[in-house]
């Protein structure tokens, strides 16, 4: 009888703690329900990309929230399929070009927040540039039109025109090939590099593939090398690379996240 009364006291305390926690996450929701969109802040700085579709934002007042970019959705990161991956990883390289580190403004419709509590936004970059469609219309992202928001003709017009031209990771067939001597000319764009990787270099986390003369550096996470070769494997060799050509400290470079982005040509 004694350890029938535990059990049923540990079940009621397992209820109990449940119906507090969905207590305080509807209230905690509700209180952002309440918040009036006018009287939320308006300006800020990316601190951080999330993925295609979502960043945080440090605003001028000093805080910080996770911002997801009304009518966009962008491809899930860590998706198992390798096509789904590469396009998500390229959405997340897009939006982290334009946007990390730079000052924004953002604007809101009537619903504030999400169901997760992250804030619901547009932004504006220093360009007086709407990113949400800019992001569709360059082919790294896709308009999301399952609800009724401003901009919903506009988003769903940059999606089509992205489709027809086949822009950013819409493309069909080989990405434009470059030489490794023009990748200032092709900033920004979802690109095939050709170069000949003469040295491997481990710094911090990343894997450095890089040219010769030091111009242009391939980048493997060391977290997805077991996808990979030894990157030893690659020096010496001509390498087709795809991927969001980029550049860090004013050195162009590659965010390479799947071996298909590696193509070995011959010498």
């Amino acid at each position: 009888m004694r350890n029938l009364n535990k059990e049923y006291l540990k079940i009621l305390f397992i209820f109990l703690v449940f119906f507090c926690f969905c207590g305080l996450s509807t209230e905690k929701m509700s209180s952002y329900e309440q918040v009036d969109p006018s009287s939320f802040p308006d300006k800020g700085r990316v601190i951080l990309v999330y993925d295609g579709d979502a960043v945080r934002v440090k605003f001028n007042d000093g805080q910080e929230w996770r911002v997801r970019l009304i009518g966009v959705i962008a491809p899930e990161i860590g998706d198992a399929r390798a096509d789904v991956e590469f396009k998500a990883q390229m959405s997340k390289r897009f939006t982290f070009f334009h946007l990390y580190r730079k000052k924004i403004r953002l604007t809101y419709e009537s619903n504030l927040f999400d169901n997760y509590g992250g804030v619901l936004a547009y932004i504006w970059t220093d360009e007086k540039e709407l990113f949400n469609k800019f992001i569709i219309n360059e082919g790294f992202a896709s308009a999301y039109l399952n609800f009724r928001f401003s901009y919903r003709e506009d988003f769903k017009e940059a999606q089509s025109e992205a489709h027809n031209l086949e822009k950013g990771y819409w493309k069909k067939g080989e990405y434009t090939r470059i030489q490794v001597e023009e990748v200032n000319n092709f900033m920004g764009q979802l690109v095939s590099v050709e170069f000949k990787c003469t040295s491997v270099r481990l710094k911090g986390k990343l894997y450095y593939l890089n040219s010769s003369e030091g111009e242009f550096s391939a980048i493997i996470p060391k977290k997805n090398l077991s996808l990979f070769p030894l990157p030893q494997f690659y020096k010496g060799k001509v390498l087709a690379v795809t991927g969001f050509l980029e550049e860090y400290k004013g050195k162009p470079q590659v965010m390479v996240f799947t071996p298909a982005q590696i193509k070995e040509e011959e010498n």
